[in-house]
């Protein structure tokens, strides 16, 4: 009698959820509602090689050459098909369509166009076997590595008045309204001394403004021997151009102005 294989191990194999990863961030447009939070997924993208290796795992009959050439040929129909101004459905998964983005301030005016996808039903039941195995808000900071006497090339928490000081870490490009660096006067302890009038606001014509380095000239105006710390103050987080409506602020160790 032949034997009959059970393949139920590979079927449950085949069906089983994935895992992601979703990054936090408060919902700044809920002003009733601050604590509430919007997910974003860490994206872990397959390459055109990997899909097309898995395709060829499904088509053993079809060379991987024949392959591609199937789907460089339907990515050319479909780039075909919506320049002509037309909805393109793509298989079972759903349907690319042209979509209006933005607004004009006429009422005979033209907007821009944007392409869109919606998935079908079968598309979106796929991503519901998936596990949130990571889930978690983290609130960005501006860390500072060092900070250097560009003058004398030194890191040791003396800065001559009039030089260039290079700041490092993360997080530090200055942007956004209220934004800036001030040195501020502290005591023995680091702590502030003094009120607001005490603060001597930096030049805002850094040499650089980046995530990862600013430099900039010490102001005038700072007492020989005293100690202070730069504030910072910035909307802007890493690299991205979109500005917070909460404002990040942030305070670096000590040092000491010299002649």
């Amino acid at each position: 009698m032949e034997k009959k294989f059970d393949n139920s191990f590979v079927n449950l194999r085949e069906e089983a959820g994935g895992r992601v990863s979703v990054k936090l961030q408060p919902n700044m447009l809920n002003n009733s509602d601050p604590s509430q939070y919007y997910g974003k997924v860490t994206r872990v993208t397959y390459s055109n090689q990997n899909l097309l290796d898995m395709v060829a795992e499904e088509l053993p009959d079809m060379s991987i050459g024949k392959i591609t050439d199937v789907m460089t040929s339907y990515t050319a129909v479909l780039r075909r098909t919506l320049a002509k101004g037309c909805a393109c459905k793509f298989g079972t998964l759903g349907t690319f369509y042209i979509a209006s983005r933005g607004t004009t301030e006429s009422a005979n005016g033209k907007t821009g166009l944007t392409i869109k996808f919606t998935p079908e039903k079968n598309l979106h039941d796929a991503v519901q076997k998936i596990e949130i195995a990571e889930s978690g808000y983290a609130a960005p900071k501006i860390t500072v590595d060092s900070i250097t006497d560009i003058a004398r090339n030194a890191t040791d928490g003396a800065l001559k008045l009039g030089t260039s000081v290079s700041i490092r870490g993360n997080n530090l490009r200055i942007g956004g309204t209220e934004s800036g660096i001030w040195c501020v006067p502290v005591d023995d302890e680091g702590k502030f001394t003094g009120d607001d009038t005490d603060w001597k606001e930096v030049a805002r014509d850094f040499f650089i403004n980046t995530s990862k380095n600013l430099v900039f000239t010490l102001p005038e105006g700072l007492e020989f021997g005293r100690e202070y710390c730069f504030v910072f103050r910035t909307r802007l987080v890493g690299y991205s151009k979109y500005e917070r409506k909460v404002i990040l602020q942030a305070t670096t160790p000590s040092f000491k102005v010299v002649a």
